[in-house]
């Protein structure tokens, strides 16, 4: 009797650690990428409401990118293009986890994929500074990876006006 009321608890302690390491990582069926901190991590997650959501994840891909500058102009390759590709994780992420809001939230889709398609905007020249700071050997995959976010950035543009395409993407 004794080891039921002491395994019972340490049972239900441990299931509910696991699970709640599981949806640390993920929302709502949506990956978070593996590259992020625990810190980066925790101020996503924290925020619940689509806005607050999508704009902590914007701030934690604009440090990404901000310290992928850095990197590129030291001379650190490697790791600037690692923290590229971060931020195009976190900017596709943001896309993603915006798509799959329901339709009765349709304005905080619109006022969220306004604020991706803002973010991808003013990280433009960042992005070009960068590409132009990278050898060859690391500049082919940051140039795939602009090409991937000018199309969230089309796209994001043709749904905020509910489905006009004013940009034709091949990325349909």
């Amino acid at each position: 009797m004794f080891a039921t009321f002491v395994l019972k608890p340490a049972l239900f302690s441990l299931l509910t650690i696991a699970v709640m390491n599981f949806q640390s990582r993920q929302v709502n069926d949506r990956q978070l990428p593996e590259e992020l901190t625990e810190t980066e991590m925790q101020t996503i997650l924290k925020e619940q409401r689509p806005r607050p959501h999508v704009e902590a994840t914007i701030k934690v891909s604009d440090a990404r990118l901000n310290n992928a500058l850095k990197s590129a102009q030291q001379s650190r390759h490697e790791e600037a293009a690692g923290d590229v590709d971060t931020y195009a994780s976190l900017i596709k992420y943001a896309d993603d986890y915006t798509r799959k809001l329901p339709r009765s939230q349709i304005k905080d889709r619109d006022q969220c994929l306004k604020k991706i398609e803002q973010a991808i905007l003013k990280n433009s020249r960042t992005l070009d500074a960068i590409m132009r700071e990278l050898p060859y050997n690391y500049r082919e995959s940051a140039q795939q990876t602009v090409e991937d976010l000018k199309k969230i950035r089309h796209r994001a543009i043709n749904d905020i006006l509910h489905g006009g395409n004013i940009i034709n993407s091949s990325n349909e």
